[in-house]
């Protein structure tokens, strides 16, 4: 193998191997999250982009959740550390998704405001379209869970291959919804009484570290 083949290789290598650190950071961050879960898929995210802009010339902006979620790393990377609260959705509100991760609106609005250039205005609405907003508390979690799943897809379009046993529970399901003619992606939204909702997520947001 020539120096450019084991460059591309070591390129390649590096690519899934990020890729499985992106899966196995959301399944950490879904099953047991703490202070830092967020933070770790954030960078994940980023990694794995940087990753593929190298081996295939292509990357994760041509991902909306990721454009949005973007956002949330670059701030708490130069600007804040970004909070989170994730909560088992609390009845009687009901969704297609079973948890939420809660941010607070106020950090998020500075987020956006903190972009420069021409990535503004697609940042905004990418976290307008993406990101579900409720009084003062922002649920991200649907963004993620349909990120991590267009993530999956763009890497088996590419390619790239993580490896087996960190994509493992993520390719069964997405097997299982083939086979059933199930949608591979959330809603996420939450319904019940406005009044409910808006009690829900003034305990949840209470809870939040102030900004």
């Amino acid at each position: 193998m020539g120096e450019g083949g084991l460059k591309e290789e070591i390129r390649r290598d590096a690519a899934e191997t990020a890729a499985g650190r992106v899966f196995r950071v959301y399944e950490r961050h879904c099953v047991s999250p703490d202070l830092d879960t967020l933070h770790n898929l954030l960078n994940a995210l980023h990694s794995l982009n940087d990753r593929l802009q190298k081996v295939v010339g292509r990357d994760l902006h041509e991902i909306e959740e990721f454009i949005a979620i973007k956002v949330l790393r670059n701030f708490a990377h130069h600007q804040e550390e970004v909070r989170s609260n994730v909560r088992i959705v609390p009845t009687p509100a009901q969704s297609d998704l079973m948890t939420m991760c809660i941010v607070r609106r106020d950090q998020v609005e500075r987020a956006i405001a903190s972009i420069r250039g021409k990535w503004q205005v697609p940042s905004r609405d990418a976290c307008e379209a993406r990101f579900h907003c409720y009084g003062e508390a922002i649920n991200i979690n649907p963004c993620l869970f349909n990120l991590v799943v267009r993530v999956y897809e763009q890497l088996i379009a590419l390619g790239i291959n993580p490896p087996d046993d960190d994509v493992r529970s993520l390719a069964a399901s997405y097997a299982f919804e083939e086979e059933q003619g199930h949608s591979h992606y959330v809603d996420g939204r939450l319904t019940a009484r406005a009044a409910d909702i808006e009690h829900v997520f003034s305990k949840v947001i209470a809870d939040l570290p102030p900004p």
